[in-house]
């Protein structure tokens, strides 16, 4: 029988947490907010829940999709890796006055 791999000891908490400090950190003034939810956030009609939790990073102010894409995920999965948590989180970046980011605000649960 293989040896059972330790249960992490970080919570959904913890990790929420640390993916805010280091959005924060990161994204300083411009970090509008951070919310999570278990729909994803693109296609919120579908009705199911997803297994994870879908973060998103709401940002002011103009910036590069694809350069904001690489240090979202970059973060997400430095905290993932620090925490060796398991269960999926996808983290999203959207504008200020996007669509998403007026949902978000009306539906997602607010964590920074």
């Amino acid at each position: 029988m293989p040896p059972s791999s330790p249960a992490p000891t970080a919570t959904r908490a913890d990790v929420l947490a640390m993916l805010a400090r280091r959005f924060r950190k990161h994204y300083e003034d411009q970090l509008v907010g951070l919310y999570a939810t278990q729909k994803d956030p693109y296609e919120p009609e579908r009705g199911t829940r997803d297994i994870g939790t879908h973060v998103v990073v709401v940002i002011q102010g103009p910036y590069e999709h694809w350069e904001e894409t690489d240090a979202v995920a970059e973060i997400t999965h430095d905290v993932l890796d620090e925490t060796d948590w398991v269960a999926p989180v996808t983290s999203h970046h959207v504008a200020h006055d996007s669509a998403i980011a007026k949902r978000m605000k009306e539906k997602g649960v607010r964590f920074d």
